[in-house]
């Protein structure tokens, strides 16, 4: 996470950095109010490398774990922390060619990385703000600004990370929810990676929003650490909500640890050097959706066709993973459509839904078909769009595009699939795919079960439905005695049971459900109905 000045920045070696850089001027610079008011913390340890200070305490509330197992007077935790700062290091520079971070007034030698208390309430001040209440993972604080040849500036900068990384860590006065998806070394790895990142960022450029600098930091955990899928978290949200959280709403940047999945797109379109081109773009001044826009040209792509084609992997995800797309895919989750399901069903004598994209938003529309076929649950019809207008988001974040879909049963418009449905979409700016999928041939239950219910075992019954009936219906189950009286009677809706059969699942743990006895069951669904028996013990 950044705070306070947001920069971003890429890397080239260090003795690739042209004389007339802001790494020659910046001794001219006087280190501003923020470089004052750093922690002061009981000890400090150099990393391995020589590169990162790593300050910490063994009492109080930001403490670290004293655990020394290799007995070399410091603790296990700071170890760890020394070594994966030096790796985020070697990864960024040496293996992706970063730029090396701009070095700080305090201490020209060495990065400062202060372990103190993040992940609860009372945590570590600063700045007059408990950080424990926000659950951070870390934060990286820009410092003493840089000018750079085009007239921006650039930044040096700290690092906070937490001091344990503690399952225990909550946050929240009434849930208490854990803050950690990931914990320990897990957590702590990935940090260093992600707080590094922003260092880098800021070596190149400072104050474009903080959507570009997080998107990019995700993007780097999930690089070096393919097998850790704590960005999955992040792009839960996005996927569950992209109305809301877009580049360019009031929660972006909530929005943009999700967007790290369209940088992990495309550098698996074009190669990791992609994203290392773009930040080196924004050095140059450019704004951020102008210099992706330009680098992404200067690759022999067109951003138009190649974010368009990204649609396919936002859907194929989850339980519609298939080969071919994201690595991870069947681990991320699934977009969700933007209509509610009360709102998907078509009814004649058509179906209209129109919705709005802001620029590089995504959103998906859900038809749902009913099949000619009453064994059949209902086609479905997905609609993934998106508006490519990158270059907008510098010049007009806030204009949309309207997105429109109707669909007929007879007429003009696109078939859709095998259904007798067609479809007419108007896009104006936007672009889409279409993905249709058939329901499920299903058969219909054909006796009660479990039978004999045992009411001290048994929770729950399924009982068989008309063969006319529709899964998504609503059907009448009544029970009479051996004279014939009904003595319980209820609807429900017809689903399918664990095997794809159509049936009714009643809950049996209502008072009203008889206690012993043996009964005729009759389910009744529109004009159609069916007749059994059941047992019911104590």
């Amino acid at each position: 996470m950044i705070v306070a000045a947001q920069s971003s920045g890429n890397q080239l070696h260090a003795d690739e950095i042209p004389l007339h850089s802001c790494l020659v001027q910046s001794d001219r610079k006087v280190p501003s109010i923020q470089s004052r008011i750093r922690p002061r913390m009981q000890f400090s340890v150099l990393s391995p490398s020589g590169n990162f200070r790593i300050h910490y305490d063994t009492l109080g509330i930001n403490a670290v774990p004293t655990v020394d197992r290799d007995s070399n007077g410091i603790p296990d935790f700071v170890d760890s922390a020394a070594y994966y700062m030096d790796a985020a290091f070697r990864f960024a520079c040496d293996t992706l060619g970063y730029r090396v971070p701009l070095r700080d007034y305090v201490d020209s030698s060495s990065w400062d990385v202060y372990l103190v208390q993040l992940g609860r309430t009372p945590g570590f001040f600063f700045d007059d703000r408990d950080l424990g209440q926000f659950g951070w993972y870390g934060a990286t604080y820009a410092e003493d600004l840089v000018p750079t040849p085009c007239g921006g500036v650039a930044s040096t900068g700290f690092i906070f990370l937490d001091n344990d990384y503690s399952s225990s860590d909550s946050i929240g006065t009434v849930t208490r929810r854990p803050t950690y998806t990931d914990t320990g070394v897990t957590a702590l790895k990935i940090t260093c990676y992600h707080e590094f990142h922003h260092l880098v960022q800021y070596g190149y450029a400072y104050g474009f929003s903080p959507t570009y600098y997080e998107m990019t930091s995700v993007w780097i955990e999930q690089r070096a650490f393919p097998s850790i899928t704590n960005y999955t978290h992040y792009v839960q949200r996005l996927f569950a909500n992209p109305t809301l959280y877009c580049l360019s709403c009031d929660r972006s940047i909530e929005g943009s640890y999700g967007y790290s999945i369209a940088l992990q797109y495309l550098a698996l379109q074009l190669g990791d050097s992609l994203i290392r081109s773009w930040w080196e773009g924004i050095g140059t001044c450019s704004q951020p959706p102008i210099a992706l826009d330009s680098v992404i040209t200067n690759y022999g792509r067109d951003f138009r066709s190649l974010w368009c084609s990204m649609l396919p992997w936002l859907y194929w995800t989850g339980s519609r993973a298939r080969e071919g797309f994201f690595p991870d895919a069947a681990v991320l989750p699934e977009l969700q459509p933007e209509n509610a399901p009360d709102d998907q069903m078509y009814t004649e004598p058509s179906w209209t839904r129109t919705t709005s994209l802001y620029p590089l938003q995504f959103k998906m529309l859900r038809a749902t078909l009913p099949s000619g076929d009453p064994r059949s649950t209902a086609d479905t019809a997905d609609f993934l769009a998106t508006n490519p207008a990158i270059r907008e988001l510098a010049s007009d974040a806030r204009r949309s595009t309207d997105y429109s879909v109707r669909i007929v049963r007879s007429g003009s418009g696109d078939l859709l699939g095998t259904s007798p449905y067609r479809c007419t979409r108007t896009m104006d700016t936007a672009c889409d795919v279409v993905i249709f999928r058939s329901g499920l041939a299903t058969a219909v239950q054909q006796t009660p079960f479990p039978n004999p219910l045992v009411r001290s075992l048994h929770r729950e019954l399924f009982l068989p439905v008309p063969a006319e009936a529709r899964a998504g219906d609503r059907a009448t189950v009544a029970l009479l005695n051996s004279d014939g009286i009904e003595v319980f009677r209820t609807d429900a809706a017809i689903e399918l049971n664990a095997t794809g059969q159509r049936s009714i699942r009643l809950a049996t743990t209502s008072p009203a459900f008889p206690t012993q006895g043996v009964f005729v069951v009759i389910v009744r669904g529109g004009e159609a109905s069916v007749v059994t028996k059941l047992a019911v013990l104590p």
